[in-house]
């Protein structure tokens, strides 16, 4: 999203995304537990017994869940948890997130956009995650489970646009990479909105709290959100925008100027020094073969490590 987002009516926004969702060829769609857990989570009366059940059906999603609540998260000194407990400690939004997120992986689409590279898409999603948990490792006034939902599935909507109408979103990135504009702007041009107002849309549809929709509608221009300086929303936003770019920048070729130059911006606002922005892109990247490896995804390739960007 650009600056001029928000002189854009969100109604109107949302109006032009439900079009779409409706004319769509293909979307992402959650599938077998993760269904089961967006059922599961409408009835407030649900017993957690009920949502271990679920999870356990699925070896996949089990393992994901004991990761992303195990001690490298919430302190490295705590015994490993069992299945119930983490269910407990991520809470029923950020567990029913990461059932989601492990379908998209595992379910990939029958067509996308040519230009899409599905793979890397995923690779790019958990880096990004990462970044965002160690994040808010580093600061410690950042909810890590909520950080790394967040960085996971922020960029959703582009799935969306390469599976819901691939042949238009394959000329909107060819337009993109021809000219100077930054490819959100194209979408916006293209659809009437951009991947991040889409992944919105659909994050509130899968059950994810408004709150964090939000934070995702404004990742790219958190100013124009309306959110309060010291609030969460706002340092979230921050903190999105920073690990979108750090990830991009890290799978990059060679790292982009511009690019840099936002990592370091809101590094700066979420009182990082560079220093410590470097480290911090280097604990994600040590996590990163983790996780690709539970989602069994190709080990990725890091061509523009921190340690040659430029201040």
């Amino acid at each position: 999203m650009n600056s001029a987002s928000n002189q854009r009516d969100r109604r109107q926004v949302t109006g032009n995304i439900r079009d779409f969702l409706l004319a769509a060829d293909e979307l992402p769609s959650p599938r077998g537990a993760a269904l089961q857990l967006i059922e599961l989570a409408r009835d407030p009366d649900v017993r957690i017994d009920a949502v271990v059940r679920v999870i356990r059906s699925d070896p996949a999603l089990s393992g994901f869940v004991l990761r992303a609540a195990s001690a490298a998260r919430f302190g490295r000194t705590e015994r490993s948890l069992d299945l119930q407990q983490a269910v407990i400690r991520l809470g029923m939004n950020i567990v029913r997130a990461h059932a989601v997120a492990l379908s998209l992986v595992t379910n990939r689409p029958k067509v996308t956009s040519k230009r899409f590279n599905y793979n890397a898409f995923w690779t790019s999603s958990l880096l990004n995650a990462a970044v965002m948990e160690a994040l808010a490792r580093h600061r410690g006034d950042l909810p890590a489970a909520e950080a790394f939902t967040l960085g996971l599935l922020s960029e959703i909507g582009t799935l969306a646009f390469a599976t819901g109408a691939p042949a238009t979103y394959d000329l909107t990135l060819e337009q993109a990479a021809r000219g100077a504009e930054p490819v959100e702007t194209v979408e916006i041009a293209t659809f009437g909105f951009d991947r991040h107002e889409l992944s919105a849309v659909l994050l509130a549809d899968w059950g994810l709290p408004t709150s964090l929709a939000d934070v995702v509608y404004w990742q790219c221009d958190p100013e124009g959100g309306g959110f309060e300086p010291d609030s969460r929303s706002y340092r979230l936003a921050c903190g999105l925008q920073l690990a979108t770019k750090l990830a991009d920048t890290c799978l990059a070729a060679q790292p982009d100027p511009d690019s840099v130059a936002t990592i370091y911006l809101r590094a700066a606002i979420l009182d990082l020094t560079p220093e410590e922005t470097r480290k911090l892109a280097m604990d994600a990247l040590a996590e990163l073969p983790m996780w690709t490896d539970l989602v069994r995804l190709p080990k990725p390739t890091i061509t523009a490590l921190p340690s040659s960007w430029v201040d």
